[in-house]
């Protein structure tokens, strides 16, 4: 599997979150710079790197990931996600998703929070779908627990992956046993879906930010796990 290929599932894999309890905007950072390794089987493959900037009520988030060694010829993918800072939580306006080497695979979606309606643009088709409260892309799941706090033994979330517009579901529990890194040591909480296929980790002191994930691929294990976190 690709560094890119991992990265879609992570995003998708965190794009199935909803976070209940209120939190306000100004214990959210402002601007954050997290790093993360991707490892399949235990190595080393690839890393991803995130930057979130909060200006006043608008937010911008920014993510690339890239292979190392014999996987660093595949590429690079980046995510983008722009929008607003509303209700105690992130509304997106504009997400794309973009492979260096593949361009006919780029995705973009406009979410018309006016009309109620989600344009994505797949392979220069034009795909519609009903834009309801709380939608999220891709990128923007990731960090909207800053906002809103996951809560509760279950959750669904309503996220466009660029190509269709999707709910998901997700068991909520906390673990006992610290989670160690490279980053640090986090107290955390685990949100793993109906499928089984997916666990994320969320350290809950560090905001909930999303400190590791888990995919479970054709047999192969897939981590992605944060290295460093910088930014206030």
């Amino acid at each position: 599997m690709t560094p890119m290929r991992f990265h879609h599932l992570v995003v998708n894999g965190l794009a199935t979150l909803l976070f209940a309890a209120s939190a306000s905007v100004s214990a959210a950072p402002k601007q954050l710079t997290l790093k993360y390794d991707l490892l399949q089987q235990g190595v080393t493959i690839g890393s991803v790197k995130d930057q979130l900037t909060v200006t006043g009520n608008k937010y911008q988030i920014e993510s690339l990931a890239e292979g190392k060694g014999i996987y660093k010829l595949m590429g690079e993918r980046t995510l983008s996600s722009q929008g607003n800072v509303a209700d105690n939580t992130l509304r997106p306006a504009h997400f794309e998703s973009r492979q260096s080497k593949h361009a006919g695979k780029t995705l973009i979606s406009d979410f018309d929070w006016s009309k109620k309606v989600l344009n994505m643009q797949v392979k220069g088709t034009q795909e519609t779908e009903r834009l309801t409260k709380g939608t999220q892309d891709l990128l923007s799941i990731l960090y909207c627990w800053m906002w809103q706090p996951p809560k509760g033994k279950q959750v669904k979330l309503p996220v466009t992956s660029g190509k269709k517009l999707s709910s998901h579901t997700f068991v909520i529990t906390e673990e006992k046993t610290p989670l160690q890194t490279e980053a640090g040591t986090f107290h955390v909480i685990k949100l793993e879906d109906s499928d089984g296929e997916k666990t994320l980790y969320l350290a809950k002191d560090k905001g909930y930010l999303p400190v590791k994930l888990v995919v479970q691929d054709d047999g192969k294990r897939m981590e992605q796990v944060i290295t460093s976190i910088a930014g206030q």
